[in-house]
């Protein structure tokens, strides 16, 4: 029985080595691709219609929460190459599965919004400081407005920042840490903050202690938590001289970037 055990770890250690040493040699060959990319100077010519093409790249802010509650921002760099539709991620840092679900997502509506023709490769690269596990769908709304701007050819504004997550219809959705991520765009020296509709007022729980008598000279301390809202567009302005904007859509977002 020992030895059936002792196997069995054998194996599973072995397939584990193999997974691994799978994953970084593919870490390696898709960094060394990027470079090779990057460091490219000639023109591509596309077979099937004659027409030649620089690759395009454009590179984007993005704000995230870290596992300590502090905003951080990065940035995404996506960049487009003579290919057959592909989507690749290069995925140092590690990144999880709901981020590539929500760059596919972006790269459907950001064709839906460019006069694409289907012969283009697009790779994407995420940097977020010292981060060793990117996760989220909170730079959908980043994602879609890097691959329009280089879809269409267009530079980017320097001066905005925006979070939140993209659906398929272009809509704008919720999410989580806009009080951190806005104090990390502000010390970023970033002029706007673009945030999903209806979440410029931020609902938090104050606790409050009450004393209450019962008798005989004693008290008994009741405690409870009561709702607040504070408006960040008022305070980010004050404080920290950011402008946050709501926008629902990426169609109000754009203008801001391109």
């Amino acid at each position: 029985m020992k030895k059936i055990v002792y196997l069995a770890l054998t194996v599973l250690f072995l397939l584990s080595f193999y997974n691994l040493h799978n994953i970084h040699l593919l870490d390696y060959k898709i960094d060394c691709l990027s470079k090779e990319i990057s460091n490219q100077k000639i023109i591509y010519a596309i077979n099937t219609n004659k027409k030649l093409y620089y690759p395009i790249e454009r590179i984007i802010p993005i704000v995230a929460v870290s596992s300590r509650g502090k905003g951080v921002v990065g940035n995404l760099t996506v960049k487009l190459i003579p290919g057959n539709n592909q989507v690749l991620i290069n995925t140092n840092p590690f990144l999880e599965t709901d981020i590539q679900y929500s760059v596919n997502k972006a790269v459907t509506v950001a064709k839906l919004k460019s006069n694409y023709t289907f012969d283009r490769d697009f790779l994407f690269d995420f940097k977020a400081g010292n981060a060793e596990l990117v996760g989220g769908e909170s730079a959908g709304a980043a994602i879609t407005i890097a691959t329009i701007a280089a879809l269409q050819n267009k530079t980017l504004k320097k001066d905005a920042v925006i979070t939140g997550t993209i659906n398929v219809d272009g809509s704008i959705g919720r999410v989580g840490g806009i009080i951190e991520k806005a104090k990390a765009v502000a010390d970023a020296n970033y002029k706007y903050f673009l945030v999903p509709k209806g979440q410029s007022n931020i609902t938090y729980y104050e606790r409050v202690i009450t004393k209450e008598p019962v008798g005989f000279g004693f008290e008994i301390l009741n405690t409870r938590y009561v709702p607040k809202t504070i408006d960040l567009k008022e305070i980010a302005k004050k404080e920290w001289g950011l402008e946050i904007i709501e926008v629902s859509t990426i169609d109000e977002a754009l203008p801001y970037f391109i």
